[in-house]
């Protein structure tokens, strides 16, 4: 800090007026004994009335004796509270407050940083920089106020980006940059917190160094920045991923350096799946793909347990040895194994289409494959996600791909039976209807007197054909669900297995009459026709999509050959990462699964 710095603040404007007067000796004219400081003057001062600073000169004693209950001095009150006027008239008058510590061993820049007050860090800065400019090397070191830490080990740096207001951390940084090394107590650095923030400009700034080696000797505390950088919270913004490159840059050491959960950065990059990151850490440092966390899991084990990193899965899949994909962790879980444990149809998907469904029989250390693990852990209410799941096991199993669930119970049952009905009862109504009121209308006159006018055309009778299928599919939904509501559980699952089909097979007979019934009055009208082929389309697949899951994985034995491409498309929709709360199963040994199996 010379005096070129001091020129600078001058030609800012943020240099106070009464730089010149301080001297260095003034900042140690340590004030006599303390004078518990009213509440009267602490609230006139923390309002900023700059009055009151000539009533305290007449107090009786040096306003530099002043100390609130929690151990403030009048500096240390007007700083937290941003009054600049009053924060330059009480230096000029008691300058050795720039030294007070409060009971949390924090000087009066320390609590002007935490707060944001940047105009209030401006002016304690620019004096202090002026009080040091003419000093030796030697009084500047054993009076730098940047490095100077509180009872958690914290500098006024760490506290300003600590601070939601981070304005004072750029000034701080300018003031002094080494200052962004010092760890507190916890080892965190300034440089680490502005890393893990994603703020790639203080990064910079804080970075700017022609030595990366020295600067590294130089950083205290948790060097792994990589780490912090990748749990930063804008991980999917160019800043970041800027950033995590400029950490690269200076090194790649921290690439093969684990956190404290044992995990490396490129665990943590396929966890929170940070594809740009992946790519750049693999670039760099290739032979990071093998690295093990402390389960003994690599990055495929991460990825198949995120589920986010599916594509990632795809993408890269020829870049990497095939045998990282069957590599098993301590436990002697494969990638399928967890990717089965977190219920992730979709990575199992990928994994198994990718080789075949080679892995399918592999067992860990319990003697289980995949499959046995979904069987064992299914619940005995209907989980969605996990029904997926086991459709996928067991259509590269080359086994029907559904199972029977317990028989269900409760209200909850008999309120979704009761909404069939509803929905049923609507169907065989409007369908009904439907029939006696067809497109053309009836003869009122001659021979046909009665019938349908329309009746040797061909779009008619496909109107009435799929009428008549979605009544009668509807009144037999009705029929059968009214057996479903004697109570017995194994009636009302016979039932569901009857009932669901049919109003499924109902609800898309209903818009394929539709269809006909408006191709047979509006034929001629072309643009009509064509707007009416692709909604309807568009509808019947997404009839198809939305409720077809539903209704089929229902039904028990329900064959692979027939259904399972269908639903491996309707997985290129599904979204597991909704499902993040779902509880993952536990393992049990073989001989226990068995003995569950003869036992049911």
């Amino acid at each position: 800090m010379d005096s070129s710095e001091v020129d600078r603040i001058e030609a800012q404007g943020s240099l106070p007026d009464f730089y010149t007067n301080i001297r260095l000796s003034d900042l140690f004219n340590i004030p006599g004994e303390y004078v518990p400081m009213c509440p009267q003057i602490h609230s006139a001062v923390s309002a900023g009335k700059k009055e009151w600073v000539e009533k305290l000169k007449s107090y009786g004693k040096p306003m530099a004796c002043l100390k609130s209950e929690q151990g403030d001095s009048v500096l240390h009150v007007a700083a937290v509270w941003g009054r600049l006027e009053l924060v330059k008239s009480i230096v000029s008058e008691c300058p050795c407050l720039l030294l007070e510590l409060d009971s949390r061993d924090q000087l009066p820049l320390h609590v002007a940083a935490r707060a944001g007050h940047v105009d209030v860090v401006n002016a304690l800065v620019a004096t202090l920089t002026s009080v040091l400019a003419k000093s030796s090397e030697e009084e500047k070191q054993n009076l730098n106020l940047y490095v100077a830490k509180d009872i958690n080990g914290d500098t006024p740096l760490h506290l300003a980006l600590k601070s939601p207001r981070v304005k004072t951390v750029g000034r701080l940084v300018d003031a002094y940059q080494q200052a962004s090394f010092h760890a507190n107590k916890d080892g965190i650095s300034p440089l680490h917190l502005a890393v893990e923030a994603g703020k790639v400009i203080v990064v910079t700034a804080m970075s700017k160094t022609t030595d990366n080696n020295k600067q590294d000797s130089q950083l205290e505390g948790r060097k792994c920045l990589v780490h912090a950088a990748l749990k930063a919270k804008n991980t999917v913004s160019i800043g970041f991923y800027e950033g995590v490159c400029n950490l690269l840059d200076r090194s790649t050491k921290s690439v093969y350096v684990c956190n404290d959960d044992g995990s490396f950065p490129i665990h943590i990059a396929a966890e929170k799946f940070h594809p740009r990151v992946l790519r750049e850490i693999l670039k760099r440092c290739p032979d990071s793909k093998y690295l093990l966390n402390k389960h003994g899991q690599n990055i495929f084990h991460i990825a198949a347990m995120s589920g986010r990193a599916a594509g990632f899965l795809y993408l890269h899949f020829r870049r990497f040895n095939r045998d990282l994909m069957e590599k098993q962790d301590v436990d002697g879980n494969t990638p399928l194994h967890l990717a089965t444990l977190k219920w992730r149809p979709r990575s199992l998907f990928l994994l198994l289409f990718l080789n075949q469904g080679k892995w399918i029989h592999m067992r860990n250390n319990c003697g289980l494959t995949a499959l046995d693990i979904a069987e064992s852990n299914l619940q005995p209410n209907y989980i969605f996600i996990e029904r997926v799941t086991l459709v996928v096991l067991l259509y590269f199993n080359r086994k029907s791909i559904t199972k029977p669930s317990d028989p269900p119970a409760g209200d909850k049952v008999k309120d979704y039976i009761n909404t069939l009905l509803v929905v049923a009862a609507l169907v065989a109504t409007v369908t009904f209807a439907a029939g006696f009121t067809i497109p053309g209308g009836f003869n009122s006159s001659g021979p046909k007197l009665g019938s349908a006018t329309l009746a040797n055309d061909r779009k008619l009778v496909y109107f009435m054909v799929f009428d008549i299928l979605a009544m009668q599919s509807s009144i037999l939904t009705i029929a059968t669900l009214i057996w479903a509501q004697l109570g017995d559980p194994a009636l009302v699952q016979k039932s569901l297995n009857v009932a669901l089909p049919s109003l499924f097979f109902a609800l898309l007979c209903m818009p394929v009459a539709f269809y006909c019934g408006v191709f047979v009055a509006f034929s001629h009208v072309k643009g009509l026709m064509i707007f009416l082929d692709i909604t309807s389309v568009v509808f019947v697949f997404t009839m198809l999509f939305i409720l077809g899951p539903h209704v089929l994985l229902q039904i028990p034995g329900l064959p692979g050959g027939i259904f399972g491409l269908y639903f491996m498309q309707f997985l290129y929709f599904f979204n597991e990462d909704s499902y993040k709360k779902a509880p993952a199963p536990k393992i049990s040994g073989r001989n226990h699964l068995i003995q569950e199996k003869e036992s049911s």
